[in-house]
């Protein structure tokens, strides 16, 4: 719990506009802005759909020759390893020209990855394509979220910030169910696939649409100078236009407060990320999240749900791909479900509930497979199905929203581009390795794969259990130090280290301004004649 000053603060928050932010002219413009935010993260979700999708379509597998699976796995794999680099290049425009510049960027190469994707001549050609789409992905994707946490009204930051990942599964669901549908448009017509490819166009021309309106983080322009347009914009969208409010002053003074803090120290780098303990647990975390998001075992079902069918006799077209679109559906609900209680249960509690369900769900399919693999009953292999949506449940309920929404509360504003740049990049990292080896090892040791991602989910569970701390009920400044009071955080502390910081601020202030009035004085007195 933090502080009783903190709960003061965060009673305003709740008092400064309407109670339902539908009747809140400056709460209808902020949520809008957030939600066409979301768009940033579609494509990932319709990627991993549209690829399950394509090889349970027999146009798609026709036209490139059938991929085996390690050719399979370089299709899968080309979507992340140029997202190992570009997150360091997102990073700096962010720094440079700021969110907006980034998104921008990101949203173009997008559009010019699925245009070549859609029209790929060769398998060549397709996975150029992939390339420029991965290429792209970080761009938005960790520039959109940070952006989210920044631009939102405390208030509804943490509901709008962990549901950001959950639209994954929009893209997902969309995917999934247009394959569906092409697959029955005739087994020589290319657009077949062709058009689920070139539809990955829409969500990043939204995004365009978008920044025409959505306002610059006030963080960055304060960052650079421009606090005047910070404090118009926290006073536009967090309380209809009043500067004076106590919400928004509350506000201006803990950004310039942490801003100012991290100003007197050196200039962030790389290494920073090493140097003391606080930033060692910031990074750590960082890592499980960038490397459990894909070894935890999803990644197999996310894109490669036709193989793990077909290891327990399902091997139907039209079977697998409604499959594969009624978890992308369900996926959504348990998602939201998720970021919908980060607040109210908080999120070290999502953290365990959805690692050990997982856990306990990914023990159970590995034993079904097992014995389908061994006796080859019916029931044994129908019987896995709900099991992946249970295990997909699980996931969701923490694994889906959390990872990016946290990551950008525990960084100091400083720090938060890097540190999601990181996150970023070591996930691409193992999520190529992952789509490389998923389809060889399923085809050589089959269901016995599993094991290893029980000893990962191991792993993860420990983790969690011993370094992720909660950061309910604070604003993103107060969060952003919580890792500097502990292993596990101490939420008091940390808004108590703000409040101080911010009133040590206001009296260096008042002592500047008092000395250029002296100053003023005296060279007014000098000039008087004696």
């Amino acid at each position: 719990m933090a502080g009783d000053s903190n709960q003061m603060s965060f009673a305003r928050y709740q008092n400064n506009t309407a109670k339902w932010w539908l009747k809140d002219p400056g709460l209808r413009q902020n949520v809008l802005h957030c939600i066409g935010l979301y768009f940033a993260v579609f494509y990932l979700g319709y990627d991993a759909s549209l690829l399950n999708g394509l090889q349970a379509m027999p146009q798609w597998k026709a036209y490139f020759n059938d991929p085996d699976s390690s050719y399979l796995g370089l299709i899968s794999a080309s979507l992340f390893l140029p997202a190992i680099v570009t997150p360091y290049i997102s990073s700096a425009i962010n720094d440079q020209w700021g969110r907006k510049a980034s998104l921008a960027v990101g949203s173009v190469v997008l559009i010019a990855g699925a245009f070549v994707n859609a029209f790929a001549r060769n398998a060549g050609m397709f996975i150029a394509g992939r390339c420029l789409i991965g290429a792209a992905g970080p761009f938005g994707k960790i520039t959109a979220v940070a952006l989210l946490q920044e631009i939102a009204h405390p208030r509804l930051r943490a509901i709008l910030a962990s549901s950001f990942y959950c639209n994954y599964y929009v893209g997902s669901i969309v995917a999934a169910w247009f394959c569906y549908g092409s697959l029955h448009w005739g087994d020589t017509d290319d657009w077949a696939w062709r058009a689920p490819c070139l539809f990955q166009i829409t969500a990043p021309i939204v995004v365009l649409l978008f920044l025409a309106v959505i306002p610059e983080s006030p963080r960055w322009l304060v960052h650079h100078g421009k606090t005047d347009k910070a404090l118009s914009i926290l006073a536009k969208y967090h309380a209809n236009g009043d500067q004076n409010d106590e919400l928004v002053q509350y506000e201006y003074q803990e950004i310039c407060a942490i801003i100012e803090l991290e100003e007197m120290n050196k200039k962030t780098r790389w290494i920073d990320f090493v140097k003391t303990a606080p930033n060692r647990r910031r990074l750590l975390v960082l890592l499980t999240m960038a490397t459990g998001t894909n070894w935890s075992g999803n990644g197999i079902i996310s894109y490669y749900l036709t193989p793990v069918l077909n290891l327990i006799g399902i091997t139907n077209p039209a079977q697998i791909s409604g499959i594969n679109g009624g978890l992308a559906v369900w996926n959504l609900i348990l998602a939201y479900a998720g970021s919908l209680n980060a607040e109210r249960l908080g999120r070290r509690k999502l953290w365990l509930i959805s690692t050990i369900g997982m856990l306990a769900s990914y023990i159970v399919i590995t034993g079904l497979s097992g014995s389908f693999a061994e006796h080859k009953k019916h029931a044994t292999g129908i019987a896995v199905i709900p099991m992946l949506f249970i295990f997909y449940g699980f996931y969701d309920f923490g694994w889906t929203p959390l990872p990016f929404s946290y990551g950008a509360e525990i960084l100091p504003y400083h720090m938060r581009l890097k540190g999601l740049g990181i996150l970023l990049s070591v996930q691409s990292v193992a999520q190529a390795f992952n789509q490389w080896v998923n389809p060889v090892a399923l085809k050589s040791i089959t269901w016995k794969y599993y094991i290893v991602y029980i000893a990962l989910l191991c792993m993860y569970l420990a983790l969690v259990v011993f370094f992720f701390p909660e950061t309910r009920g604070l604003t993103i400044e107060e969060v952003s130090l919580i890792f500097d009071t502990g292993r596990l955080g101490n939420a008091s502390a940390a808004t108590a280290e703000l409040q101080q910081h911010a009133a040590d601020m206001k009296v260096i202030q008042a002592e500047k301004q008092g000395s250029s009035v002296v100053h003023v004085e005296d060279k007014k007195s000098a000039d008087v004649p004696a």
